[in-house]
């Protein structure tokens, strides 16, 4: 809760910037985050470099579409550099892929459609892909309830987990980033939204991850 070993990382007046995600490559320290803009009033995903302090450069402008974009889920696969954002409003989980990274991205497909899904984080485990969603009806919070859905190749097909929702749980439905291991135990990080949307984080550690089972 003490804030004085942070920095706060500025933004003009006329946007606000969120979702952070960091990745390393070719020595670099780079930042893909949500740019939203007040006039027109949805985001772009903008980019910038971090310098060996940490004090962010120019925000370059990286991904533009006609509808919303926000949680710019970044990773590589197989040597390719791709990125998830948020399409809820396109009612697609989208997958693209850069052809000049970090600046140059390309529509590679769609992982799902007709469905309202937030923060599609996917990941390889145990030889397996998995995507964990916040979805809804698109008539409620998209923070109540979280999916899994499962697949052998990153482009799909993806099939739907039979257990969906995982969980009912504004504390700790919605993700937040990439799953992570600690000390051997495999940690899926969350938001607490239950006084507000972003209130606090949470780290649940994964007890059982199969086609049919999903314990945290």
């Amino acid at each position: 809760d003490d804030p004085s070993g942070y920095k706060l990382m500025p933004c003009p007046a006329d946007r606000f910037y969120a979702d952070p995600f960091f990745v390393e490559r070719d020595g670099k320290t780079l930042l893909f985050f949500e740019d939203f803009r007040y006039i027109e009033g949805r985001a772009v995903i903008s980019c910038c470099e971090l310098g060996a302090d940490g004090t962010p450069g120019s925000p370059v402008e990286v991904l533009r579409r006609p509808y919303h974009l926000s949680y710019p889920y970044v990773f590589e696969h197989e040597g390719e550099m791709y990125m998830i954002p948020e399409t809820q409003e396109n009612r697609m989980v989208e997958l693209y892929r850069a052809t000049s990274f970090p600046t140059g991205w390309i529509h590679e497909g769609v992982l799902l459609q007709d469905i309202h899904a937030v923060d599609a984080t996917v990941q390889k485990i145990a030889g397996r892909f998995w995507m964990f969603a916040g979805v809804s009806n698109g008539k409620y919070s998209n923070s109540d309830e979280l999916c899994l859905f499962y697949a052998d190749e990153l482009k799909g097909p993806w099939t739907p987990h039979p257990r969906n929702p995982l969980l009912s749980d504004v504390r700790r439905s919605r993700p937040v980033g990439h799953l992570f291991y600690d000390q051997g135990r495999l940690i899926r990080p969350s938001h607490d939204c239950s006084k507000v949307y972003g209130y606090a984080l949470v780290f649940s550690e994964v007890l059982a991850l199969s086609e049919t089972e999903y314990k945290e």
